[in-house]
């Protein structure tokens, strides 16, 4: 009995010893790392009008400017990253502040308001040309899908070389000096944008990307051209988030008319970027955390060839020479250690990109063909080059015309309406984002289905009511006719049910399993427009729901030692008792339910 006793309070020390450990030793196992949550890829903006004159835009002197932007993943501790890329002299940016975005985009909350330093605690940063700068970490929280707002002030007026074109907004004050402590920027505040043709695009002058330190958390990065330059990112994120996964940073890297192989050519060329493939470590693979990158390029390297404006200027691009360029990209990849994947070509009949108001463009089989058979390589024989698999977006075609995107999902042939982001997001597959469970779709999250079109609002045309009994004048028709009033109804209705695609072959994304060896071979270094408008918000914020990392390590410690506390008397005490005679086993465990997973 004495021994008993003993063995009690022995297990009693050894709780009340583990109730004593400081969380910070528990849950020494938690991991915490810089994380990219939001981004936009710089370019060197401007107009190229010839060889040595350039038309670029520029801050004024003693201006302000305020950028709003939506972080994908939350935390307390951030850093910003400023570039002057592309920039032929020193680049001073003379003061930042990052805050809470306010009730307007240009507005924010006064209490949230941060002091952002560089180097070391220095309020100014001057960046040398071609260069890039993390500020220092600052102590600020950020809430997913939650806008913050950057400003900053420029003393002199200072030139934009390099800039982001999309995934966020930028707003100059309208009257000079330092307003980064500020919570309003004036009266009024001047939204950057500026439109070519159909292109409407929303600079961000040297702001590339937002760090956020978190716990166990990494990044994916969507990488490509204008077909993902829109709310594909941050759909996918808040998908994430509606699912409980929010560990998750996911950074928008596209670039409008940017192409695989080919720098970026013409009046605007500066602006469709550096060949993908030379900006590929710079704007994905060296992304703070990043464990996975997705891939949509290529159709530009194709049609831009194509248009009646490069007529003569370049040959027309194989199938051979795009497959080459994706091997060259999955060899960087895999050289980081990093999961890519890669999504089909979309088509583009009925895209003729309007070129100083004309038709550019004409559909031929012959270059829907090139695009089939870059297409079939990539899900075929992408294995042999260390893909961790592809995305099959055939889902998006039109059923009746598989050359054509569904007609309700593109506003001009080849780039995507809301309805077309929607289903694309639901194409990738979790395994392409690192998730190890089949999600909620984003469809049902926002319930709409992306494969139904809208529903057209229904117009009427009711005449007023007519107090003159003379039927007979045709001035009194007349006058009907003009003051008649319109009305628009929603037809009434049902309830949308989110029902699959037509079943035909190759629907459903592909995942290919990474092969365990493979030979890569060198690729030579060898663009759709118009972004498809959006202003980086969300449906609704999401509130942070925790991973409950911390927690989950702290309960594991105590249990392991809890366990082996528990061996330790028993045996202590099985050495001296006798056998007390049969006694009952019980079972228990934690369970793990069954996982569906795309494969």
């Amino acid at each position: 009995m004495k021994r008993i006793t003993k063995a009690l309070s022995l297990i009693f020390a050894l709780v009340m010893l583990m109730c004593c450990f400081p969380s910070e030793i528990i849950a020494s196992a938690a991991q915490y790392n810089w994380v990219g949550a939001w981004g936009t890829p710089a370019v060197e903006s401007g107009v190229v009008l010839g060889d040595n004159l350039h038309m670029q835009d520029y801050i004024p002197a003693g201006s302000t400017i305020r950028t709003v932007l939506t972080p994908t993943i939350s935390g307390s501790k951030i850093r910003l990253k400023f570039s002057n890329l592309y920039g032929p002299e020193p680049l001073t940016i003379n003061e930042v502040t990052v805050a809470q975005t306010g009730s307007t985009d240009d507005m924010v909350d006064a209490n949230t308001i941060t002091q952002v330093t560089f180097n070391g605690g220095q309020e100014s940063v001057t960046i040398a040309p071609g260069s890039e700068i993390f500020s220092d970490e600052i102590t600020f929280q950020v809430t997913a899908l939650k806008k913050i707002s950057v400003s900053s002030y420029y003393k002199k007026t200072t030139t934009m070389y390099t800039t982001g074109l999309y995934n966020a907004k930028t707003y100059l004050a309208s009257s000079l000096g330092n307003r980064t402590h500020r919570d309003s920027m004036t009266a009024v505040a001047t939204r950057f944008t500026f439109t070519s043709g159909a292109i409407t695009y929303t600079p961000v002058p040297f702001l590339t990307r937002l760090d956020v330190y978190a716990q166990d958390a990494y990044s994916v990065v969507i990488l490509g051209d204008s077909t993902v330059t829109n709310e594909i990112s941050l759909m996918l994120a808040e998908k994430l988030h509606k699912n409980g996964v929010t560990n998750v940073g996911i950074v928008m890297s596209g670039i409008i008319g940017n192409e695989l192989l080919n720098d970026g050519t013409g009046l605007l060329g500066k602006i469709y970027g550096e060949a993908l493939l030379d900006r590929a470590k710079r704007d994905a693979f060296d992304v703070a955390g990043v464990k996975y990158v997705i891939v949509k390029i290529g159709l530009n390297d194709v049609l831009h060839p194509m248009l009646d404006s490069n007529e003569g200027k370049m040959p027309l691009m194989q199938p051979s020479q795009v497959i080459k360029g994706y091997r060259e990209l999955a060899q960087q990849a895999y050289g980081k250690g990093i999961k890519l994947y890669l999504c089909t070509r979309t088509p583009y009949k009925g895209y003729e990109r309007a070129f100083l108001g004309s038709k550019d463009l004409t559909w031929t089989q012959q270059g829907e063909n090139t695009l089939l058979e870059i297409n079939s390589w990539v899900r075929n024989s992408a294995t042999s080059f260390n893909y961790a698999g592809y995305i099959d977006l055939d889902a998006l075609r039109d059923p009746s015309d598989k050359a054509k995107l569904r007609g309700h999902m593109t506003p001009d042939g080849a780039h995507l309406t809301k309805h077309g982001q929607i289903a694309l997001t639901d194409l990738i597959p979790e395994a392409a984002y690192g998730v190890n469970r089949e999600l909620k779709n984003y469809a049902d999250i926002v319930n709409i289905n992306p494969y139904a079109a809208p529903a057209v609002p229904e117009t009427t045309t009711k005449a007023p009511a007519n107090n003159n009994n003379n039927n007979n004048s045709n001035n009194n028709n007349n006058n009907n006719n003009n003051n008649s009033e319109t009305t628009t109804k929603n037809p009434g209705g049902s309830t949308n049910v989110i029902t699959p695609p037509e079943t035909t072959t190759n629907l459903a994304p592909g995942i290919v399993a990474t092969p365990e060896t493979t030979t890569l071979s060198n690729a030579n270094q060898i663009f759709l427009d118009d972004p498809n408008g959006g202003d980086g918000s969300v449906a609704g914020n999401v509130s942070d729901l925790g991973s409950g990392a911390t927690m989950m390590m702290a309960i594991f410690a105590v249990i392991a030692t809890f366990g082996m506390a528990m061996i330790a008397v028993s045996a202590f005490m099985l050495s001296g008792l006798k056998s007390a005679g049969p006694g009952s086993l019980i079972k228990g465990g934690n369970g793990r339910a069954k996982q569906k997973r795309r494969v």
